[in-house]
This record gives C-alpha cells, structure tokens and sequence, in this order.
C-alpha cells in the first residue's frame, strides 16, 4: 500500500469515526440533555474510544456545538430554497409552513436539541457561527415570494420575513414540542394520521391568510 493511499484511507476512516461519534452524541443529548449526556456514553454508542471523542470535537461543549450545527443542518436540508420559488408565491409560502412542521415531526432531536438550548440563553449557540449562514439562502426565498405575491397583488405589502418564519416554526415547533403535554391534558393524540391532516390544512391556511392583500 503506497503513503497516498494510506492517507486517503485513514482520511475516510477518520471522516467516518466523527460521523459516528456525532450521531451517537445527538442520541445521547437528544436523551439526557446536555448535563445528563456522558461521553463515555458517547463513545460508546460511536464504538470508539473515548479519547478520539475528545479529540475531534475538544470538550463536552464542543461536542454539543457541533450537534446543535448538526440538527440545524438537518432542519434547513428539508427545506427546499431553491423549489420554493417554481411553487408561486401562495403555494411556496404554504409548502415552507407544511415542510418545517413535517421536519420537526420526523427529526424529535430537532425540537429537543433546541428546547435544551433554549435553557441556555443559547450561548452555545453563537458559538455555531455556521448556523446563521444556513438561513442566508432560505430567507431570500421568502424575501422573493413575498415581492412576487405582493406585485400579483396577492400579498399584503408590510410583511417581515423574519417574523413570518418565526411564526409559521413555531406554528410546527409548538405542536411537536408540546405534544405530550397537550395530548395527556385535553387534545388526545395528536400525532394520530386524521389530527395531523386537520392540522396540516389549518396550518397551512393560517399562514397564507394572514400574507393575503386585504383588497
């Protein structure tokens, strides 16, 4: 076997060790949060030895930064920026509203990930300065719907996209965050397929009902 080859061998080996690691960390905080998680725990669900823990991701800390990066990434990767735009204003908006709820449905560690941080101030999270630059992309879409649906006259005109999407997440965040509290105290199931459907549909008519031009 030649350097090169060793080189690009253990390159991949290595590659695929924090692949592994930070999977097995989203499970591990996704369970017990960030002071309930153990590395050891870590290390063991990644089948690696604990000192390689430490020294792809440096601390604990370090470790929680990059899953945070990493459950962002998993949200912003299920909305499609670019396809947006094909949909047409009213269609695009109501298309982001249902995908981000259907991506806090399928990814738990999203929603728990971020309940944690929040605890935190997150002050962790301006540590993750790749984040902010995931929603570089997906705000100029809005911002383009927005001036799309406004010169069809369909959209009223003083929207702010930042408080739109703050809006339609928290109509989906809400909802899985909240799901086992709201269905024990007086909602029933509310990940049952007919309760998801209604909800889907309202969803998606709350959020195009409010960018509607008033004329």
């Amino acid at each position: 076997m030649t350097q090169r080859q060793r080189r690009i061998r253990g390159t991949r080996d290595a590659e695929a060790a924090k692949a592994a690691i930070l999977a097995a960390a989203v499970r591990e905080f996704t369970e017990k949060g960030l002071a309930g998680a153990r590395m050891e725990a870590v290390a063991q669900g990644a089948e690696v030895a604990k000192g390689l823990v430490f020294h792809h991701f440096g601390s604990k800390e370090g470790l929680w930064v990059a899953a945070l990066e990493h459950v962002y990434g998993l949200l912003r990767a299920g909305q499609d920026a670019a396809g947006l735009a094909a949909l047409g204003p009213v269609e695009g908006m109501r298309r982001l509203a249902l995908d981000t709820f259907r991506l806090f449905r399928a990814h738990p560690e999203i929603v728990a990930l971020m309940n944690e941080e929040n605890l935190h101030r997150a002050r962790h999270l301006r540590d993750a300065e790749g984040i902010p630059r995931l929603y570089n992309p997906l705000f100029d879409a809005i911002e383009g719907l927005l001036r799309e649906g406004h010169a069809q006259g369909l959209f009223r005109p003083d929207v702010d996209a930042t408080a739109l999407y703050i809006a339609l997440s928290g109509l989906g965040y809400f909802y899985c965050a909240n799901r086992w509290t709201l269905s024990a105290a007086f909602a029933g199931d509310l990940f049952a397929p007919d309760r998801l459907a209604r909800y889907e549909a309202m969803l998606g008519e709350m959020v195009v009902a409010y960018l509607r031009h008033p004329g």
